[in-house]
Parts: C-alpha cells; structure tokens; sequence
C-alpha cells in the first residue's frame, strides 16, 4: 500500500520493500515476505489506526501492543473489519472491549484479509520494539 492524496494504492512488495528503515535490527532478521508486510502494514496503521490507537498507550481505544497475542487472527479480522457486528452478536471479548471504552463504536474498515494480516504483523513488530532495549557497542 502507498498514501497517495487520494488514498490508499496497492504496490508491489519489492517497492514497499523500499520504505523500510535500513537500520532496524528487528527488520533485518524478517524474511523479505514479512519485511514488505510490515512496510504495508505500517502504511495502513497511519491511515487508518492512530487517530484512536497506540502501540503501547491508551488512547481513544486501547493500546495494540502484543494484540496478536491476546486473539487469533480470524478474530482480529472480523473485528477491523466490522466490530459492531461482532459486538451485536454477543462475542464476549468484543463486548467487554466495547463496554470498557465508554460503548464508543470503532469505524468498520474495508480491509482485506491479507491487509489486516499485514497490520497485524506491523502491531506484532512494533511490539518488539517496545520490549527491546538497544545498547551502543
């Protein structure tokens, strides 16, 4: 994915290869298949996500990080793509997300599968992130 003025635009992997930091040591040691998810994922996480969520802070919603952790990802789908469903039909994670944020409605987003997939991988690395304490040599 690439924000373009008007939205969001696929792109291939190779070029979302191109918007990866060099630097990362957390990156470097991702297959280039998880790499190029993650440069999407970040995209999508800025497009759509950080206006009510952080990694590690409560903001509007809950903090993300180690979500992948807390559900499976068939549920963390369902939920992006349309959260007031899943709380309609009673699932008890998402009633209890729903009523500890004061019943606020997350937007249901028009995702793909594989671009959920794609976000959650992003929240997984920045995740790490947060866990990591970096020394200089």
């Amino acid at each position: 994915m690439r924000v373009t003025s008007e939205g969001l635009e696929r792109v291939p992997d190779s070029i979302a290869l191109a918007y990866l930091p060099a630097s990362d040591p957390l990156m470097e040691n991702l297959s280039e298949a998880d790499a190029a998810a993650v440069a999407v994922g970040d995209k999508l996480f800025k497009a759509n996500c950080v206006q009510c969520h952080t990694i590690n802070e409560v903001v509007v919603g809950p903090a993300l990080k180690d979500i992948h952790e807390r559900r499976p990802i068939s549920w963390l789908i369902s939920w992006i793509q349309n959260s007031s469903k899943m709380v309609a039909a009673g699932d008890a994670y998402a009633v209890k997300i729903y009523n500890q944020y004061q019943k606020q409605e997350m937007p249901s987003f028009a995702l793909t599968d594989a671009e959920v997939t794609q976000l959650v991988k992003y929240i997984e690395i920045e995740s790490m992130k947060s866990s990591v304490v970096y020394c200089s040599q």
